[in-house]
């Protein structure tokens, strides 16, 4: 390849990725394996990454951030959204350095809870079933646990 091949591919990737940008944030990893995809060589994909990281139009742990909040929004549990991190190309320092700063939202654990049990705390076979629902969307035991036994207390009728 010339010099001006070379160029030109590169310039090419760079406005692939913008591209790409323009429509929605994505990792970096996303990005490389995106611009890979439509043709272009990995030299490329990445000096387009690298660039635009440079420029700060590309950033893993605001990504991370943005996602991590949104997955909480939306009821997710800690291992939940760390899957769903790992599975858009952030890496474990960037996910490490976002859940630094985060802690659980027990208000969306009550309300999953209370979406689930009604209030009605009587039967075992019910909070088993609401239990398994919070494991699936990765909430840990303890953080389960925690909710569980405050809701009761609210619910329980003396």
């Amino acid at each position: 390849m010339t010099r001006e091949q070379l160029e030109k591919a590169y310039e090419n990737a760079l406005n692939d990725a913008a591209k790409q940008l323009s429509y929605r944030d994505l990792s970096k990893a996303s990005l490389i394996e995106k611009l890979i995809a439509k043709g272009h060589s990995e030299d490329a994909a990445e000096y387009a990454a690298a660039y635009l990281e440079n420029k700060n139009f590309l950033n893993d742990t605001r990504y991370a951030q943005m996602l991590l909040k949104s997955y909480a929004r939306k009821g997710y549990g800690t291992r939940r959204i760390k899957q769903e991190l790992k599975k858009r190309g952030i890496s474990n320092d960037d996910a490490d350095e976002v859940y630094s700063e985060y802690e659980t939202d027990y208000s969306v654990l009550h309300s999953l809870l209370d979406k689930k049990l009604k209030g009605d705390v009587s039967d075992k076979k019910e909070i088993q079933k609401a239990i398994a629902f919070l494991q699936r969307r990765g909430f840990s035991w303890s953080e389960i646990k925690k909710a569980l036994d405050e809701y009761i207390n609210e619910h329980i009728e003396y």
